[in-house]
């Protein structure tokens, strides 16, 4: 039911899923020009094999159907990329994060409409009109963290945690009213991984570790700023010379999911089977969502949506196109 294609780069973390009807699932493993296709598409992302590369992977029904990669995970060492390199899913991330507090609102141990004041301790009075489904979809108006701390004379080179980051955003005040429209904010998700702690007593990782990566038997985990074996290293690309792109700030919610593309196929399969959440947990990362008006327009969607992690981008079938962006 679903052909999925998820793909990772040296440079930084991203990935692509889409979830659709398709008549012959076998033809995306087998059979036509797809292989040399697939092939080309890598060497267009990648045309040396010696820089930063790219991993990618596509799966039907949740299950991969093929992996590849190409390029360098490590330029000091030469070690190149493999379709099981671990790549920094960056603000791919989030999906994890809005799963475990729909799931949490499917066991009705916490409301989306309740106020994010609920789950605070000394709450700021903007904090009683912002609710964890404004943080879900990006409609708080917090501004986010990263310009916060920065503002504080905390550099991305400086050590700086979830408690540093929580800390100045509630010191903060929303740059607009809350429902008044999209504005993507690394804050949402951090404050959303702080009401999942407070509701269930377990330290975030620990709770997804549990409730998704586990279960599925996914080789992932939620590790801010630790190298886990066999990740790809992060470069900036300047004039022709990459350099190494890292910080050691160990905030989390909003990013810090190291993983394989194939992983994250396999991942986005049980949307389709239901076996974590149900079916309800797809109907709320769709519902609900949100237009993010032209912010994807340089990425050629004119119309895009965020629900809930995800962007849901009904086809000319209606059926779901879902992409999780950085």
């Amino acid at each position: 039911m679903s052909p999925m294609a998820a793909l990772g780069t040296a440079g930084g973390a991203m990935a692509v899923v889409v979830v659709a009807g398709v008549a012959n699932p076998h033809a995306y493993a087998s059979g036509d020009d797809r292989e040399t296709r697939g092939a080309e598409v890598l060497h267009e992302l990648v045309p040396s094999p010696d820089g930063p590369g790219c991993a990618a992977a596509v799966g039907v029904r949740g299950s991969v159907v093929r992996e590849a990669g190409r390029g360098k995970a490590d330029l000091t060492t030469g070690r190149a990329i493999t379709s099981k390199t671990v790549f920094d899913m960056a603000s791919n991330s989030k999906q994890f994060t809005a799963d475990a507090v729909l799931l949490l609102a499917g066991r009705h141990q916490l409301a989306l409409n309740e106020p994010l004041s609920d789950y605070l301790d000394n709450p700021p009075a903007w904090a009683r009109d912002v609710t964890p489904g404004d943080l879900m979809r990006h409609t708080s108006g917090i501004p986010d963290h990263q310009e916060l701390l920065e503002a504080k004379g905390i550099e991305l080179t400086d050590p700086a945690g979830q408690e540093e980051a929580i800390a100045a955003i509630l010191d903060s005040q929303p740059q607009a009213s809350p429902g008044e429209g999209f504005s993507c904010s690394n804050s949402h998700y951090v404050l959303l991984a702080h009401v999942v702690e407070r509701v269930t007593g377990k330290p975030f990782p620990t709770f997804i570790q549990q409730e998704f990566f586990s279960p599925l038997d996914l080789r992932m985990v939620l590790s801010p700023a630790v190298d886990v074996p066999g990740k790809a290293k992060s470069y900036d690309e300047k004039d022709g010379s990459c350099t190494p792109d890292s910080s050691p700030w160990k905030r989390y919610g909003d990013g810090s999911v190291p993983t394989a593309p194939g992983a994250l196929v396999r991942w986005a399969g049980h949307y389709g089977t239901g076996r974590i959440g149900g079916t309800e947990l797809l109907a709320g990362v769709t519902d609900g969502a949100v237009s993010v008006g032209d912010a994807l327009r340089p990425r050629g969607i004119e119309q895009g949506r965020y629900g809930a992690g995800i962007l849901p981008l009904p086809d000319a079938a209606n059926r779901l196109l879902g992409i999780w962006t950085k």
